[in-house]
């Protein structure tokens, strides 16, 4: 063989080598980029968030429900709680999140903000399906109506909370007659507590003289023996308010999303009920329409999401 030819099959070997190394790094990419994922695109873990201040028996029982979800999908299932309201919001818009249990008018907000899908609620059945915001006393305060708290100091729990926030703000406007602007100067204080469990302890300890909070998460803090129904008056309540969502980011895989669907639909884990408030409750759909009265009371107000939480 001259040395002619000798050069040609040098040059081919080292551009087969070439060639063949390529294809390596680029499997080696893919392996990489596809490492988070499972053979159904299926991330190999997904986080649950829930919102702060709950009690205890209802932390566990989210733990329960995040371990049979893991074990239901055969993916890590990974429990976030927030600091308050907007960390959890904000952890679905940056991805952090796939799920989340929102309250109402936190999950319009997700919604804007990540397109969040609502898919089911924890309830007895569809009629049941509903809550209350009320605003509550000190039982050894002498105020009997919403007038007689002006000058008062008065207790929100979360800016994007529905029945510590959005509702009791909107029952003030229309049962005191004032505007959205005027809420702050009618009290001598307003201030967020953190937590409906914050607010409800607060009253119950008289270092406020009232708060808006949920009926719900009341009823919850005094089967938990937090606070007794002799620390506190209820001087209003709202209308029926939808139960809060869980939710799923619009962009998981829909294969993932009908499986996440199946498991909460037939959960039928008593202990989870039991712990979570309700042992004869279950998980039943609802659609983005049920929240539309959250949606026109946070138009009432002529204040957009990002208002209302500052």
């Amino acid at each position: 063989m001259n040395k002619k030819w000798t050069k040609v099959l040098k040059s081919l070997s080292i551009l087969i080598l070439i060639s063949m190394l390529s294809i390596l790094v680029a499997c080696n990419n893919d392996a990489n980029a596809s490492g988070d994922e499972n053979e159904n695109d299926w991330p190999k873990k997904i986080s649950y968030g829930v919102l702060p201040g709950e009690e205890d028996e209802l932390s566990r029982a989210h733990n329960i429900f995040v371990e049979d979800m893991s074990e239901a999908l055969g993916i890590e299932v990974e429990l976030f709680q927030g600091e308050d309201y907007n960390a959890v919001i904000e952890a679905m818009r940056s991805k952090k999140l796939d799920l989340a249990s929102f309250g109402p008018f936190s999950y319009i907000i997700a919604q804007e903000r990540s397109d969040a899908i609502p898919f089911a609620v924890r309830a007895k059945s569809e009629e049941d399906a509903t809550y209350n915001s009320w605003v509550v006393v000190p039982d050894e305060s002498d105020v009997q109506t919403l007038e007689e708290l002006e000058g008062k100091s008065l207790l929100f729990a979360d800016p994007a909370s529905t029945s510590g926030h959005l509702f009791p703000r909107a029952m003030f406007i229309e049962g005191l007659g004032i505007t959205n602007d005027e809420v702050e100067s009618y009290f001598s204080s307003v201030s967020f507590s953190g937590s409906h469990d914050n607010s409800i302890l607060a009253i119950a300890a008289g270092d406020a003289d009232a708060a808006g909070v949920c009926s719900s998460c009341v009823e919850r803090a005094i089967e938990g023996g937090m606070v007794s129904e002799s620390d506190f008056r209820i001087i209003a309540k709202s209308d029926p308010i939808p139960s809060s969502p869980i939710s799923y980011r619009a962009d998981l895989p829909e294969s993932l999303v009908e499986a996440i669907q199946d498991f909460v639909y037939n959960y039928d884990n008593k202990e989870f009920f039991e712990k979570a408030g309700d042992a004869e409750s279950s998980y039943i759909p609802v659609e983005e329409s049920d929240y539309d009265i959250i949606r026109n009371t946070a138009e009432s107000l002529n204040m957009s999401p990002e208002e209302l939480l500052n």
